[in-house]
């Protein structure tokens, strides 16, 4: 009963959270493809470029992959490969996808945990980036709260999986 309502707790939150973290991470593939185009253009008609528009990319592309990791975790869309474990029994197969999600909860709270620590530490010696002298603390925060609601995800997942195996 406890499992059970811990479970619609985290679905009640991590759902929706993921769902605007995926919507932010649309928005800025978008702009991230127009400003590519303009700097191409820019490059080509005018013989300028925009500056920075290699930093912004990666800063930019650090949002889109880690605010949109959570969001696909809850549609399935990661790559699964099931051509063996798709003989074994139901049972069978929610233990390994128990053991599974177990597992990858834990690698991406250790991400979570590895970001902020080294977020922290950019911070402190106030790194910055070449071109447009931005600190780069910010975007590795960016990814430790996308490994954090990851790992969120992947709890839900598990406790789903859980659910499903002793439930039989």
């Amino acid at each position: 009963m406890i499992f059970q309502k811990m479970l619609r707790g985290l679905q009640r939150w991590i759902s929706p959270l993921s769902g605007v973290m995926n919507h932010i991470a649309s928005v800025v593939l978008f702009l991230m493809m127009v400003l590519t185009i303009l700097d191409v253009v820019l490059r080509k008609l005018a013989s300028k470029s925009i500056l920075g528009t290699v930093e912004l990319s990666e800063f930019m592309l650090l949002t889109v992959v880690f605010f949109a990791l959570a969001r696909t975790e809850t549609l399935d869309g990661h790559v699964k490969v099931d051509l063996i474990l798709g003989r074994f029994s139901e049972r069978t197969q929610g233990i390994v996808d128990m053991g599974t999600q177990f597992i990858c909860f834990i690698l991406a709270l250790l991400m979570t945990w590895s970001s902020f620590t080294y977020s922290e530490t950019m911070r402190l010696s106030r790194e910055v980036t070449q071109d447009l002298l931005l600190p780069k603390f910010p975007f590795i925060y960016i990814v430790g709260v996308g490994c954090l609601i990851l790992s969120f995800t992947l709890l839900m997942k598990f406790c789903t999986a859980a659910l499903k195996v002793f439930r039989k």
